[in-house]
């Protein structure tokens, strides 16, 4: 399955048309803040379901979803977030978690899991953890079945950009059977430079287009060149039904067994391995397509299907989850990486200004690997017009000014129905 933004012309296809369109749309990463402010508890808990693909099949799964029947979700304009959130049952991926820089917080396990799945647990790569409670496991403090374990997790007071967390039991079933997520880090201070200039333009702009301001924060990470006005996470897996079936057979046949006693266990070839589903955010073409929170998709709450204007700053999360690489191809430009695995990549001669990220043609998604890069499209060297624009059309705007700046742009009024139309091409028809 190729990716584009995502390459099968599913997704920047439909975010170049998204462009030419003025419908509101959420323009931001869901999750959950912890509860008791930024060095709070997030209860999670581990247990299983079943997630439903486009072809009608109905699979049975394992996820992280919030323990107990409240949570805090993220983000919010005023008293407003996204519409049917919910977050009381498993979900694949598991619960964005967003946090702040500087500050500890703490993810509370419960094993909700059948009893012959065993211990589970969560990883948290890149940062520094201390356990309480739970068993030893190999990789970490592990939760045993109907029991808890707290993490706490310290981030350094420079962290930003996204990180992943994972299952660090029996990896090779629990992360396949999804137990997996992502963790967003807030910066702890916004960098003037966000605040003003073009980010500023661009968010009078969806104003205009009466959309709401629904970023995280006003940049990846405190640094002047990490601003962004939209932002997105495409979390990467694949899926072996086979797998997922055997685990449910062994379920059933062992259910009312004694966790940890003899028989009470499963025994799951993992190898070999033939994915079936290629799954952007938990859900499958063209489910994605459809929005945040779907009641359609309990236990798949996320999509991947973004939306954007021209000029603005498209800050891309890519987190690489399963055992494939998916390269992920965003059409129409390249992308900047900012940074890797939760770290900004710098200039060594000037760190506090300037970013050594490459520009990608494709964005490659190794697994358990992060990514933040930023997307900017324009329309320029399309060589037609994008805005339609031009005389002898029905178009009642048809003889509307494009005004270039000194780069070509149109600048001037970000209220206008072509703001960031590249000039040069302006009353190209596509004909031509």
């Amino acid at each position: 399955m190729k990716r584009a933004f995502l390459k099968t012309g599913w997704l920047l296809g439909s975010a170049v048309l998204a462009m030419l369109l003025t419908a509101s749309a959420y323009a931001a990463v869901p999750g959950i803040v912890s509860t008791g402010g930024s060095n709070g508890t997030f209860d999670i808990s581990a247990e299983a379901a079943y997630i439903v693909q486009p072809d009608g099949a109905s699979i049975y799964s394992w996820g992280y979803g919030c323990a107990g029947s409240t949570a805090n979700f993220a983000p919010t304009v005023g008293n407003v977030t996204f519409p049917n959130a919910l977050c009381t049952t498993m979900q694949i991926p598991g619960p964005t978690m967003v946090v702040t820089a500087g500050t500890t917080f703490h993810v509370t396990l419960h094993n909700n899991l059948p009893a012959a799945a065993g211990n589970t647990s969560i990883l948290f790569p890149g940062f520094q953890v201390s356990t309480s409670g739970g068993v030893a496991g190999l990789l970490t403090q592990e939760a045993a079945h109907g029991g808890i374990v707290t993490y706490n997790v310290t981030v350094p007071a420079d962290a930003g950009g996204t990180h992943s967390y994972y299952s660090g039991t029996q990896g090779d079933l629990q992360v396949e059977m999804g137990l997996y997520g992502a963790i967003v880090i807030i910066p702890s201070a916004t960098p003037s430079a966000c605040m003003s200039g073009l980010a500023a333009k661009n968010i009078l702009a969806e104003q205009n287009w009466g959309e709401h301001d629904y970023r995280l924060a006003k940049a990846a990470w405190n640094h002047p060149k990490a601003c962004y006005d939209r932002e997105y996470m495409f979390q990467f897996s694949e899926m072996d039904p086979a797998i997922h079936h055997a685990a449910e057979m062994q379920v059933r046949a062992k259910t009312g067994c004694t966790a940890g006693a003899v028989g009470c266990s499963l025994n799951i070839p993992t190898e070999p391995y033939h994915p079936a589903y290629f799954l952007v955010n938990g859900r499958s073409m063209p489910d994605l397509m459809d929005p945040e929170y779907a009641p359609e998709y309990p236990h798949q709450p996320y999509n991947a299907n973004p939306h954007m204007h021209a000029g603005e700053q498209v800050l891309v999360r890519v987190v690489g989850t399963g055992r494939w690489q998916h390269p992920f191809h965003e059409h129409a430009n390249h992308v900047r990486i900012l940074g890797r695995d939760g770290n900004i990549i710098v200039s060594q001669t000037n760190p506090t200004q300037d970013l050594a990220g490459p520009v990608l043609f494709t964005t490659s998604t190794v697994p358990g690997q992060t990514a933040d890069g930023i997307f900017y499209f324009t329309g320029r060297g399309l060589n037609w017009d994008m805005y339609g624009h031009h005389p002898g059309s029905n178009d009642p705007n048809a003889t509307v000014f494009c005004t270039a700046d000194g780069n070509g742009y149109n600048t001037g009024d970000p209220t206008a129905i072509n703001y960031f139309e590249w000039c040069q091409d302006h009353n190209k028809p596509l004909e031509v």
